[in-house]
């Protein structure tokens, strides 16, 4: 799963990550970025 936040700290990060998910994306979202880590999750 991937969390999207507007919140860009490391602690949010990892906050996310324990909470279960695998990636950790903030706004404002760059589609590139996000589409490069649903790639790597995808294949």
């Amino acid at each position: 799963m991937i969390a999207l936040t507007a919140n860009a700290f490391a602690d949010d990060a990892y906050q996310a990550k324990q909470a279960g998910m695998d990636e950790h994306v903030t706004k404002p979202l760059e589609i590139g970025h996000l589409l490069k880590i649903m790639k790597r999750w995808i294949s």
